[in-house]
C-alpha cells in the first residue's frame, strides 16, 4: 500500500515511490533517492545543534534547523547534512532540502550548491539580548541567525555581530513563516538594532522541532519537515 511518508511506520524498510513536489523531488533525486529505493523512516526525535561553518563569505552562523537542511559531500566522499559534520570536516554543498525561500537566505550567507564548507564547530543553544527602537527582546539563535545586515560597515549575520555595535538590518533570511515571525516582532530592513549579550537558553536542547529523519539506501539522513513528510510516497507492507 502506497502511503505519506508521515502515515507510514518508523524503524522499518519502506520502498519510495514518488514525491507530489517537482522542486522537493529534484532535490532529493540529486541525492542519490530513486524510485524503488529502499528508506526507512527513523524513529525518535529529531536531535541537531546549530553550528558554525567557514563559507564563501567567512564564518557564519547556522540554526540547527538551516543545519539539517544542507548536505555536504565530503572530501572523502561520504554526504551528511551540515549538523552531522564534525569540527574540522570540509566539502562542497550537495544539495539543499529545503524550500526557495532558505535556499535563498543561504546564497545570502555564502552557501549554494557547490561552494565549500568547513565546520568550524558546534555550539550550544543560546538566547541573544537584544536592544531595539522600540526596547529590549530576546531572540533565539535561530531568529539572529535569520538578520542580515551592516555593522561597522560590513556585511554580516547579526549572529555574529559583536556586543554594543550598531547593526543595521538590511534582509531577512528564511521561508515565509521564518520571516513573517520576525516582521511581527518589528525586525524590519531598516531597522537598527545592537546585541547586549548573549547566554544560554532558556531551554536547553531545542532542535528542529517537529522534524523526522528520512535515512536513504547510501546511509545519508534527511531532515524532513511534517509538510515535506506529506509530500513523500512510500509503499510499506
Amino acid at each position: 500500500m502506497i502511503v505519506p511518508l508521515s502515515q507510514a511506520p518508523s524503524d522499518t524498510p519502506l520502498i519510495f515511490a514518488r514525491v507530489a513536489d517537482e522542486p522537493l523531488a529534484r532535490h532529493l533525486r540529486r541525492l542519490g533517492l530513486s524510485e524503488g529505493d529502499t528508506v526507512t523512516r527513523m524513529g525518535g526525535e529529531a536531535h541537531a545543534a546549530p553550528v558554525r561553518v567557514r563559507a564563501a563569505k567567512g564564518e557564519v552562523l547556522l540554526a540547527a534547523g538551516m543545519a539539517a537542511k544542507v548536505i555536504v559531500h565530503h572530501d572523502d566522499d561520504h554526504k551528511t547534512p551540515v549538523a552531522e559534520m564534525l569540527t574540522g570536516e570540509q566539502g562542497h554543498v550537495e544539495g539543499l532540502v529545503c524550500g526557495t525561500g532558505l535556499a535563498e537566505g543561504l546564497a545570502v550567507l555564502g552557501i549554494r550548491e557547490g561552494d565549500r564548507l568547513e565546520m568550524v564547530r558546534r555550539i550550544p543553544p543560546m538566547d541573544f539580548v537584544v536592544r531595539t527602537e522600540s526596547g529590549r527582546i530576546i531572540l533565539t539563535e535561530g531568529m539572529a541567525a535569520k538578520l542580515w545586515g551592516l555593522c561597522r560597515g560590513n556585511e554580516m549575520q547579526f549572529a555574529v555581530a559583536g556586543r554594543g555595535a550598531p547593526f543595521k538590518i538590511t534582509a531577512l533570511i528564511g521561508g515565509r513563516r521564518a520571516v513573517s515571525a520576525l516582521e511581527r516582532m518589528g525586525l524590519l530592513p531598516g531597522v537598527s538594532l545592537t546585541l547586549e549579550s548573549v547566554r544560554p537558553a532558556a531551554q536547553a536542547g531545542r532542535g528542529p522541532g517537529g522534524q523526522t529523519v528520512l535515512q536513504i539506501q547510501s546511509g545519508l539522513r534527511l531532515y524532513l519537515r511534517p509538510d515535506q513528510e506529506d509530500l513523500i510516497m512510500v509503499e510499506s507492507d
